[in-house]
C-alpha cells in the first residue's frame, strides 16, 4: 500500500491534461469552423454585390438616352462617375466598368461572307478587294504590334480558305463530307454554311496557325470575335488608337479623332467631316465603310470586396464578374416623351466569375478598355 500512495495525483493530472487536450482541440475546430463559415459569408456577399455591379451596369446601358453615338464621354462610359453612386455599408466596396466591345476589330469580319466573294478574291487582278481583305490586313497589323507573326494575317485567310475549299468539294460531291488533313473545320452539320463559321470567342481562334493562347490573351484589350448582330464598324469613339491606326492609314487623322472626341463623342458627321481631310485618295474609300460611332455589344465587369483593411483598402473577401450584353433600340410601349428618348432591349450573351477584385488593380487614370488585368483574366467573351 505504502508503493500506491499519490496514485490518486497522478491519475487526476492524466485525466486534466487529457480533458485539457480535448478542450484546446474543441475550441481549435470551433475557431476554424467560424472563420470557414464567416469567409463563406462574405464570399456569397461579395459574388452577389458584384452580380448586383452588373445589374446596375444593365440599367445604366437601358436608360441611355443618346442614340447619336457610343463613347465613354457618356455616363455608362464614366466608371467613376458610375461608382460614385453607390451606397454601401463600410464593410463593403464595388467597382463596376463597361467595356464598348465595338471598339476593336471584330475577328470574325476576316471571313467572306459567301463562296463567291471568296472566288472572287481569289483573282490577282481584281484592282478593288473585298473589303474582308482590308479586314484581314488591319487585324494582323494589330496581332504583330501585340508580338505575333508577321504571318498571321496570312494563316487567318489561310484559314478561311480551306474552309472554302471542303465547301466546294463537298457541294460538287454532295456523298463526301471529309475534310483536309490538319484542317480545322466546324462539324459536319455547319460545313455547308458559313456563317456558322465564325468564332463564338477570341480563345477559339487559337486553331489558326500562328494565333496561340499567349497572343490570344495579349489581343484581347483590340481584338473581339463577335457575331453580326454588330455592324461591321468599328466605333472611333471608343477605339483605341493602335486600332484606328491600323484602319485609317493617315496618322494626322487619327490624331484628329481622338482629340475631339475627348469632350464628347464623334457623331456621323462629325466622322465623315475627318475622314475627307485624308488627302482624297481614292485607295482610301475603304476607310468609311469600317468606321463608324455607335455600338451593341458590351462587357459589363464588376469587382466587389467584403471586410477589406480599413486603412489600406487591401485584403477583405473579393469577387469578379462579367457579362457579355447585346443592346438594341426597340419601339417605346407605351411611347415616350419626348418621342426622340430612345427604348432598349439587353441580351445576356456569356457569363463569367472569378476570384479577386481586378477591378481595383486598373490604374484611375486608364482609359477604359486599354491594358488592364481584366483583359487578361476573363477568358471567353466576344473579346
Amino acid at each position: 500500500m505504502r508503493n500506491e500512495r499519490g496514485i490518486a495525483l497522478i491519475v487526476t493530472l492524466m485525466v486534466v491534461a487529457i480533458l485539457t487536450i480535448i478542450v484546446v482541440e474543441f475550441t481549435y475546430s470551433v475557431q476554424i469552423d467560424a472563420h470557414m463559415a464567416r469567409n463563406a459569408l462574405n464570399g456569397l456577399q461579395a459574388s452577389l454585390l458584384a452580380r448586383s455591379g452588373i445589374n446596375l451596369g444593365e440599367a445604366v446601358l437601358l436608360h441611355d438616352d443618346n442614340i447619336k453615338f457610343d463613347a465613354y464621354t457618356e455616363d455608362w462610359g464614366n466608371p467613376e462617375q458610375l461608382n460614385s453612386q453607390f451606397i454601401l455599408p463600410d464593410n463593403m466596396r464595388l467597382r463596376v466598368q463597361i467595356i464598348d466591345e465595338g471598339g476593336k476589330l471584330n475577328l470574325n469580319l476576316t471571313r467572306p461572307r459567301t463562296p463567291f466573294e471568296w472566288r472572287q478574291a481569289q483573282n490577282p487582278e481584281n484592282a478593288n478587294p473585298p473589303l474582308f481583305k482590308r479586314w484581314t490586313t488591319a487585324v494582323g497589323t494589330l496581332l504583330e504590334q501585340r508580338g505575333g507573326s508577321g504571318m498571321v494575317a496570312d494563316a487567318i485567310s489561310d484559314y478561311w480558305s480551306q474552309l472554302f475549299q471542303i465547301l466546294s468539294q463537298s457541294t460538287s460531291n454532295p456523298g463526301q463530307t471529309g475534310q483536309a488533313t490538319g484542317t480545322p473545320t466546324p462539324g459536319t452539320s455547319q460545313a455547308t454554311n458559313p456563317s456558322q463559321w465564325d468564332f463564338p470567342s477570341l480563345d477559339d481562334a487559337s486553331v489558326i496557325a500562328g494565333l496561340t493562347p499567349a497572343l490570344v490573351r495579349r489581343a484581347r484589350p483590340v481584338l473581339s470575335a463577335l457575331d453580326f448582330r454588330q455592324p461591321p464598324k468599328v466605333n472611333v469613339n471608343t477605339a483605341p488608337r493602335e486600332v484606328l491606326g491600323a484602319i485609317i492609314p493617315d496618322a494626322g487623322v487619327v490624331d484628329n479623332i481622338i482629340s475631339q472626341r475627348q469632350d464628347q463623342g464623334l457623331t456621323v458627321e462629325d466622322l465623315r467631316g475627318l475622314l475627307d481631310g485624308m488627302g482624297r485618295d481614292p485607295s482610301n474609300n475603304y476607310v468609311v465603310n469600317m468606321l463608324g460611332v455607335t455600338s451593341n455589344f458590351f462587357l459589363i465587369r464588376a469587382s466587389a470586396t467584403v471586410n477589406a483593411n480599413p486603412l489600406t483598402g487591401k485584403g477583405g473577401i473579393s469577387r469578379s464578374a462579367s457579362m457579355l450584353v447585346y443592346r438594341r433600340q426597340v419601339p417605346c410601349n407605351p411611347p415616350k416623351s419626348p418621342p426622340t428618348v430612345p427604348c432598349w432591349t439587353l441580351t445576356q450573351l456569356d457569363w463569367q466569375k472569378e476570384g479577386g477584385a481586378v477591378l481595383f488593380e486598373q490604374e484611375s487614370d486608364q482609359d477604359p478598355g486599354m491594358n488592364n488585368p481584366l483583359d487578361m483574366g476573363f477568358p471567353g467573351m466576344g473579346g
